[in-house]
């Protein structure tokens, strides 16, 4: 069983934006489905522009905010996935403390490192 600390900063993904705040942060999408962090809340279309011309701006816009660099994982003793910042030094899993980490990657990094251990 793990127990999270109460002043632990939750930090849950926004459905419409992709981006990740905690949970103070967000709220119940007016459909009540999904959570949405306040700013895509807040965002609406201005009474003064067409339909159109919203859609238009959008499609221009950037989808996604780049974040800070991460590093996938995967613990193949418990086989959770997880995302951690480059910079940083994982050994062990956080879900089941197993030291069996594997680094995902690329397909072309994983096909590149199967080519130099073929002549091992």
């Amino acid at each position: 069983m793990i127990i999270i600390d109460k002043n632990t900063d939750v930090r849950i993904k926004c459905f419409k934006c992709g981006n990740e705040y905690a949970m103070s942060m967000m709220r119940i999408d007016p459909n009540g489905k999904n959570l949405v962090c306040r700013n895509c809340l807040d965002r609406k279309v201005s009474s003064n522009t067409k339909p159109a011309e919203a859609i238009k701006s959008a499609q221009t816009r950037p989808q996604k905010q780049e974040g800070p660099a991460m590093k996938e994982y995967f613990c193949k003793g418990c086989k959770y996935n997880f995302k951690r910042a480059k910079h940083l030094a994982v050994s062990t899993c956080p879900y089941c403390g197993s030291g069996n980490i594997n680094v995902k990657g690329s397909t072309a990094r994983i096909m590149s490192d199967a080519f130099k251990m073929k002549g091992d």
